[in-house]
């Protein structure tokens, strides 16, 4: 095998799941119930606000690492998630 051969398959191998990682996917199943913390009196809007920015937060932390890509992404990414939802004044619901 070519060294130009073995770099095109290595190139193909790493770009599936790194493709498949550059679209959004939907938020994780989990349910979030607002606390105190949450401002303002329209729940639902700060609701859909904070997820927008926390799935995008998580999206850029589970790509920042090919390790984490390859390895723990669906993991790591909920985790990152929660922790942003939790952050922004959101309970997850157990």
């Amino acid at each position: 095998m070519t060294k130009l051969t073995a770099a095109l398959l290595v190139a193909a191998l790493l770009a599936a799941p790194l493709g498949a990682c550059s679209r959004r996917g939907p938020a994780p199943d989990v349910s979030f119930l607002p606390t105190a913390a949450v401002e303002g009196d329209d729940k639902k809007a700060a609701f859909d606000a904070a997820k927008e920015v926390c799935l995008d937060e998580a999206q850029r932390k589970g790509i920042s690492s090919v390790t984490r890509i390859l390895l723990l992404r669906g993991k790591t990414s909920e985790s990152d998630y929660v922790e942003c939802m939790e952050a922004k004044g959101f309970a997850e619901v157990d």
